[in-house]
Parts: C-alpha cells; sequence; structure tokens
C-alpha cells in the first residue's frame, strides 16, 4: 500500500518529516498531523512539547470507513475518533 501524500512540517521550530520507519517495522509511518501541548498559567501558554502523530499507511481507508464525510471541527471534537486512531486495526 502507498503512503498518503505528505510533506514536511514545522511546528514551534521542530521539524516533523513527512515519513519515518521505526526500527521496530518494516513498514513506513506517514505524518498524520502534529503540534504543541503545554500548559495556561496565569496568562501565558507554556508550551513544552511538540507531538507528531504517524500512522501505517493503511489507516487512512480502515477510518475513512466511519469517519468519512466528517468536518474536521466534528473530527477534532470526537473522543471516539481519536481513540479509533490510538486503537485501530
Amino acid at each position: 500500500m502507498s503512503l498518503p501524500s505528505v510533506t514536511t512540517l514545522d511546528v514551534d521550530n521542530v521539524t516533523f518529516p513527512p515519513t519515518v520507519n521505526p526500527p521496530s517495522s518494516a513498514t513506513a509511518f506517514f505524518l498524520a498531523g502534529a503540534g504543541v501541548r503545554g500548559l495556561q498559567v496565569q496568562d501565558n501558554f507554556v508550551k513544552f512539547t511538540a507531538i507528531g502523530v504517524y500512522l501505517q499507511p493503511n489507516a487512512v481507508p480502515l477510518l475513512s470507513v466511519k469517519w468519512n464525510g466528517k468536518s474536521a471541527p466534528e473530527l477534532t471534537d470526537s473522543v471516539e475518533f481519536f481513540r479509533d486512531i490510538i486503537t485501530g486495526n
């Protein structure tokens, strides 16, 4: 199965490559998203890490069966969607 077409993503001076090859897998994973995590401390948002989420190529067809046609806000607000990403086949 071919990888989705993605590009390098820079998030707060951290560069996430479009694909990675984990040492424990013969399959390349693609960058599905990235962002920063932090905490609100008084009036400032303190960033403490940048996170990249990489998926196997078969994740998109498997997830699209259930989630196709949903808007970005619907997916962003859905705990079940993120649960499906983490616990997927």
